[in-house]
């Protein structure tokens, strides 16, 4: 048997944290791996908004106390676990992964189709779930730093997609909400020179997004109305949620707005059903895109433009300081802070329990 913490996360009260201990033990067809590092960012608050919806906290859930009403969920994070124990053929102990953990000390999964590339996560209560998160990948010294994989891996997937999706729309114009957010900027990076990038950001992270070289324009949240002034189709790729935002850009670009996309949350306790004027706003849903690529490009066709865009945009993020941090009541600490969106642009929260 081993100890395992996780922290929980009470899902109708984002902000509350607490740590929790449980045994387990490794059965057949199993394998316990130590999570070594993984990073924290408004990405993981996404999940948490979206627990419900997108089914985040189905993938590593959490037993209900008997006789409470109130729901606790563990996080998905990304980053790097090392194999502790395994009952898997094929799985070695001391082999290291990168992919998809819960915020806690160790994960229990049920390795399949193991290969040199990594292995899929078989657990039944996953299987309906996104199949994008059960994929485990050998840990590589390919893509460089593990501090940057953790940080900027999942969410640069996410922003390549959009690129290659905005790459054929006839937009000449792409306005993106919460300009200082990983996904955010992996977009803009990757789309800087082809269409016009206008960033909308808080006033705190102003002067760090112009800083990036991004952007061709930042504007203040408070300012958004001047896209009234800018000419020709444009795109809004929202990921703050912030319905007084989105509204105001849609009716500011009125007409000349031909796509909407809804990507984020990271202003999530912001209401964001307000009525839109315009053009309806759609859902993106990156596991979704990513799967019509793969199978469009093939599975090595898809990984070849990736790896060749991320080392571009890795090439560039010299911006960025790595925070590390270790132990449950460290990493519940900065969960509070994102929660409570003091999040610091410049810096990447690379963390360990």
């Amino acid at each position: 048997m081993t100890t395992v913490t996780e922290l929980h996360v009470r899902r109708d009260v984002l902000g509350t944290i607490a740590e929790a201990r449980r045994e387990v033990e490794t059965g057949d067809g199993q394998a316990l791996f130590r999570v070594e590092h993984f990073a924290l960012t408004a990405n993981n608050m996404t999940y948490a908004v979206h627990g419900e919806d997108m089914r985040y906290w189905d993938f590593f859930p959490v037993e209900p106390e008997a006789g409470s009403s109130v729901e606790f969920g563990v996080v998905p994070v990304w980053g790097f676990g090392q194999v502790a124990e395994s009952r898997v053929a094929g799985l070695e102990v001391g082999q290291r992964f990168y992919g998809y953990w819960p915020m806690a000390s160790h994960a229990l999964l049920s390795p399949a189709r193991i290969s040199p590339r990594g292995f899929v996560d078989i657990a039944a209560h996953r299987q309906h779930l996104a199949a994008v998160y059960n994929g485990y990948i050998t840990a590589t010294p390919d893509f460089g730093s593990e501090a940057l994989q953790a940080l900027f891996r999942p969410l640069y997937m996410t922003a390549f997609v959009l690129d290659q999706m905005l790459m054929a729309s006839p937009v000449r114009t792409l306005v993106l909400t919460s300009a200082s957010s990983k996904t955010a900027l992996g977009l803009a990076q990757a789309a800087r020179g082809r269409q016009r990038i206008i960033g909308l950001t808080g006033s705190n992270n102003r002067e760090f997004v112009e800083a990036t070289g991004y952007y061709d324009m930042v504007l203040e949240y408070g300012s958004a109305a001047a896209l009234a002034g800018e000419n020709g189709p444009a795109a809004l790729v929202d990921f703050s949620g912030d319905g007084a935002v989105r509204q105001t850009v849609h009716a500011s670009l009125g007409d000349r707005l031909l796509e909407s996309h809804v990507v984020g949350d990271t202003h999530w306790n912001v209401a964001n059903n307000l009525p839109l004027p315009g053009v309806a706003p759609k859902l993106f849903f990156a596991p979704t895109v990513i799967a019509e690529r793969i199978a469009e490009w093939g599975q090595p066709g898809f990984e070849e433009r990736l790896a060749r865009a991320w080392r571009g945009f890795i090439a560039s993020t010299t911006w960025l300081k790595i925070i590390e941090g270790r132990g449950a009541a460290t990493v519940a600490a900065h969960w509070r802070d994102v929660a409570a969106g003091q999040i610091n642009p410049s810096r990447g929260l690379y963390l360990g329990i």
